[in-house]
């Protein structure tokens, strides 16, 4: 079963980034609500990636900040779901652990992109669709491996697009800290039920 995470899309000026500001199909622009659109975890991380490759300096920074601030999020919504939800402890101090660290991160960029707009920035939440039966556990762990790999693609850009010393820092911690998690996670789908 081909599991499927629901996404609430990108802010409409954010969305709109590189369309010349012409409206998007499936896209409600009214108060900056998006319509909800199905999309896979590896479709969520290529959208991203294909999003930051053309910006470099200071653009690059902020929608960088943004779209990694929103995948993170996406992270915690779906760890608070293993926590509430799920079985093996491992896998729920992994989510917990998950939810520390992002939100640590998130609270970083938005702080980033305060301080280079002026202005406030919100992660947008995106909805969960998880499975009817099966294991939350297995069904975390499955998501989260490609998800991790979105937010690894995405940091592996910043060291050609930006000069800004805090962004590449930030850059190789998520790079290291998330490839070690896919390993993990990888190895305990051979385990969990």
């Amino acid at each position: 079963m081909k599991r499927v995470l629901t996404l609430a899309l990108l802010l409409a000026g954010a969305a709109l980034a590189g369309s010349g500001g012409a409206a998007m199909p499936g896209m409600d622009h009214s108060g900056h609500s998006m319509a909800a659109m199905p999309m896979s975890m590896q479709a969520m991380g290529e959208q991203m990636v294909k999003e930051l490759t053309p910006l470099k300096g200071r653009a690059f920074d902020v929608r960088f900040a943004q779209r990694m601030a929103d995948h993170h999020q996406a992270a915690i919504d779906m760890a608070k779901k293993e926590v509430a939800g799920g079985q093996d402890a491992r896998v729920k101090a992994a989510a917990q652990k998950v939810i520390a660290a992002q939100q640590k991160e998130i609270t970083l960029m938005t702080g980033w992109i305060r301080s280079w707009t002026g202005q406030a920035y919100t992660p947008k939440s995106m909805s969960m669709q998880m499975p009817d039966t099966g294991s939350v556990d297995r069904w975390f762990l499955t998501e989260m491996i490609p998800h991790h790999q979105g937010a690894v693609a995405m940091a592996k850009l910043v060291p050609t697009r930006t000069e800004n010393a805090q962004v590449r820092n930030l850059a190789t911690a998520i790079i290291k800290a998330q490839q070690a998690e896919i390993t993990q996670y990888t190895a305990w789908l051979k385990v969990v039920k």
